[in-house]
């Protein structure tokens, strides 16, 4: 299996390309042209290559590994084992989302945490605001306090702190369990030792 091409090198492969694309819609925009077709053609061709591009410059700041991400989510497991282990079966004491996908977004708050982040900014690295709503949902999941707001129509999240809330953990272990379908321990025990309800 070939290796996966770093960020810097898909910006070099792609920026050529989108630089052209970018050239090409403004001379289509500025001439007005009387063939819609090639004008909507040539603002399509240039919006997925600007994506792509600028997914692969933003990440390009990013670290190949974001260690405090796998720091916390170490002190995650840690915690996790402390409060349940020999309580619950350990395939309930797994810590999920620890995709790619997690780790630069979680890395691209933790850059700037305290601070409002632009989710367009965010999404420029997932390419789908779904996707992204869905990943910032699974790290506010694994306890760390990530904030929204809105200003004059544009939403910002902000990472309160890189310290997750350990009180999260029985959601976790809920939700890692309801993902195995309850195979090592009825929802019904599993409640009872989290002390919480089904």
């Amino acid at each position: 299996m070939p290796e996966k091409n770093t960020a810097s090198e898909e910006w070099a492969r792609l920026k050529p390309d989108t630089v052209i694309a970018v050239g090409e819609l403004s001379r289509k925009l500025e001439g007005a042209s009387e063939n819609r077709e090639e004008l909507i053609d040539a603002y399509l061709y240039a919006k997925r290559l600007l994506a792509e591009s600028m997914r692969a410059y933003v990440r390009m700041g990013l670290p190949e590994r974001c260690e405090e991400f796998h720091m916390r989510r170490a002190e995650i497991k840690e915690e996790l084992q402390r409060q349940y282990k020999g309580k619950l079966p350990d395939a309930y004491l797994a810590v999920p989302y620890k995709s790619r996908v997690n780790e630069e977004l979680f890395c691209l708050l933790h850059q700037r945490v305290g601070e409002e982040v632009p989710g367009s900014l965010l999404r420029t690295v997932t390419a789908d605001s779904v996707h992204t709503e869905r990943r910032i949902r699974e790290l506010r999941e694994l306890g760390f306090p990530i904030a929204s707001s809105e200003s004059e129509g544009i939403d910002f999240y902000r990472l309160v702190s890189s310290d997750p809330d350990f009180s999260m953990i029985p959601s976790i272990i809920k939700n890692v369990a309801h993902k195995r379908k309850y195979r090592e321990m009825p929802e019904e025990e599993l409640a009872r030792i989290l002390g919480c309800h089904p």
